[in-house]
């Protein structure tokens, strides 16, 4: 036989000797087993509950510290001097302060803090005089004062609240209303002798037409119409608590009640 096929045949013996022994080594080595995956259950549902809306609280209106200070004061001890007091932002301030003898608003500076108010008028050539209130009750108004030419001393304002009609007849009514209901502002004047509304204002429509208003008896009776559904709602002055107002009330559509209207600090809501 030829050397080289007997090389040839050695070799493939060789070749297919590994192949078996690979083979049997195979089967004897066990598979691996895999471990199975286990999936988790899956999350139990939470059932919703609806968060109920939070109701708005309905807006309040503080009182104001000394109530009834709104209007105008004339102090005795002098011959004739006004002094006019606003609420303001929460409190109270001086708008004016006037003398029939001198004419033109002699106020220089007005001040609230601490439930006091501090203002100060010059007169032209004469004494710069500062006021500040101490008390009220009703109609009288307990001030101390001081100038700037070192005198001083106390003296009880008498309520007047306006400087061209004559004594209010009802104190205090004269200032701005806040509807807590509807959320309307009523602003009250006193001038020439009574009393007149000169505005309705809503806290979203704006500024509602008076359509009626009259003074008589000493009641105050005023009409005003909203002309987004063309509703129109009558007022009736009762009385005046610090700083409540006391009304009866109707409406075009035919209800009707009581009342009460609080004091606040602008013409608007």
């Amino acid at each position: 036989m030829n050397p080289n096929k007997k090389v040839w045949i050695a070799f493939t013996a060789f070749v297919l000797a590994l192949v078996l022994i690979a083979c049997s080594c195979n089967s004897i080595i066990p598979t691996a087993i895999l471990p199975t995956a286990t999936l988790p259950p899956p999350p139990t549902p939470v059932p919703f509950t609806p968060v109920p809306p939070t109701a708005m609280p309905s807006p309040t209106v503080a009182p104001l510290p000394m109530a009834g200070l709104a209007g105008s004061w004339l102090d005795p001890d002098t011959t004739g001097t006004v002094t006019t007091i606003i609420a303001l932002d929460g409190g109270y301030a001086a708008d004016t302060v006037t003398n029939p003898n001198r004419g033109g608003n002699e106020l220089t500076e007005t001040n609230w803090a601490n439930g006091v108010l501090t203002w100060t008028y010059c007169v032209s050539g004469g004494a710069c005089v500062t006021t500040q209130t101490v008390s009220i009750s009703g109609d009288s108004l307990d001030t101390t004062w001081s100038n700037d030419q070192g005198l001083s001393g106390s003296t009880t304002l008498q309520r007047v609240t306006s400087t061209t009609g004559g004594q209010e007849p009802i104190p205090g009514l004269a200032g701005y209303w806040l509807d807590t209901d509807t959320q309307v502002v009523h602003t009250i004047e006193w001038q020439n002798g009574q009393y007149v509304v000169i505005s309705a204002i809503d806290a979203t429509e704006g500024s509602y037409p008076i359509t009626d208003q009259s003074w008589s008896n000493n009641t105050l009776t005023w009409t005003y119409k909203r002309p987004s559904t063309g509703t129109s709602v009558t007022f009736v002055t009762v009385s005046v608590s610090g700083d409540i107002l006391h009304t009866t009330w109707t409406n075009s559509l035919g209800d009707s009640g009581t009342w009460d209207l609080q004091r606040a600090s602008s013409p608007t809501p």
